[in-house]
């Protein structure tokens, strides 16, 4: 039931919908779900390191009345190559990370995209449970790869923030040697209810979560998490820019970068990734990653990474 309507200056449309009949809870392993409205977690805040970026503005100027959550309105048509960082320390489960990127505002083809993320998994190839968060520059949503999907095309991201909405724009974006912006985002699981929460970092927004019910491997934390990006070629073969669209030489404002790279302990501290981190770039030497661990700027564990593009069909 839709309550209210808001047109954005971009010239989306953002409904207003009953927060216990959202979208989220069609899918059918919601259908007894509980909506539950605030967290208990550990870590809802980082402590800012030394770095020269800005945090980028979202979400809307005006909230959603008390009650309903905004959910972007969506039309059929809205229907891989990688670089990453993966703490693979099976031996620490992870109830939660995060991390600082740099947004940049990027030109893809009508059938690219490219995004910068991090990654929460668990579970064998053909099985995994995964959450995916991050920003990205699209000329088309996906609908899926295999059986998952982005934003709210498919049920189960359960908001309940009244401002905020997954596929919101992020303004404003970095210039390539000038001044830099920045997003931060923190998942954590409720230890108490199973579900994960997403964090707006700067702000403690509570977003929303992905309740325990969707996963089969992330019941009971993770045993992976990583950072990095992905870029999708088109059907022509080429794979889009990534990050600030050239790729890292050691100069901050060159790159995207992921900082203050954490994940959260049982207990709920916030630790930098492991000495067994695996870095990879894949063969079509389009894109490129430098692991900076803590040694840059005084920003925490880092990463930088990125590239033009250009064809990458191996």
């Amino acid at each position: 039931m839709v309550f209210d309507f808001i047109k954005t200056k971009e010239g989306d449309t953002i409904d207003c919908v009953d927060i216990n009949k959202q979208p989220a809870l069609d899918h059918p392993l919601l259908k007894d779900h509980k909506v539950q409205i605030e967290p208990n977690l550990h870590a809802t805040s980082l402590h800012r390191t030394s770095s020269n970026a800005k945090s980028v503005g979202f979400g809307l100027k005006e909230p959603c009345p008390t009650g309903t959550v905004p959910i972007h309105r969506v039309t059929k048509e809205d229907l891989i190559r990688a670089v990453s960082l993966t703490d693979n320390m099976i031996e620490n489960i992870k109830y939660g990370g995060g991390g600082r990127t740099t947004v940049y505002n990027l030109t893809v083809a009508h059938d690219q995209f490219s995004t910068h993320n991090m990654w929460i998994e668990t579970g064998p190839p053909e099985h995994i449970s995964m959450i995916v968060v991050g920003w990205t520059v699209s000329g088309f949503l996906s609908d899926g790869h295999r059986n998952g999907c982005y934003n709210v095309l498919c049920p189960g991201f359960v908001q309940v923030d009244t401002r905020l909405t997954p596929s919101g724009p992020l303004h404003p974006s970095s210039t390539y040697g000038g001044p830099q912006y920045e997003v931060a985002l923190h998942i954590e699981q409720d230890r108490n209810t199973g579900n994960w929460w997403l964090i707006g970092t700067n702000q403690k927004i509570k977003v929303g979560y992905w309740p325990k019910e969707l996963f089969l491997y992330l019941r009971n934390g993770s045993l992976h998490i990583a950072w990095g990006g992905i870029g999708v070629a088109g059907s022509n073969g080429f794979c889009p820019p990534m990050g600030s669209g050239h790729r890292p030489d050691g100069i901050y404002e060159h790159a995207t970068v992921f900082r203050r790279l954490h994940w959260v302990r049982s207990d709920g501290k916030s630790l930098p990734p492991s000495d067994k981190v695996t870095e990879w770039v894949d063969r079509s030497n389009v894109y490129d990653l430098i692991n900076h661990r803590d040694s840059l700027y005084r920003t925490g564990y880092m990463i930088s990474f990125g590239g033009p593009g250009g064809y990458c069909k191996l």
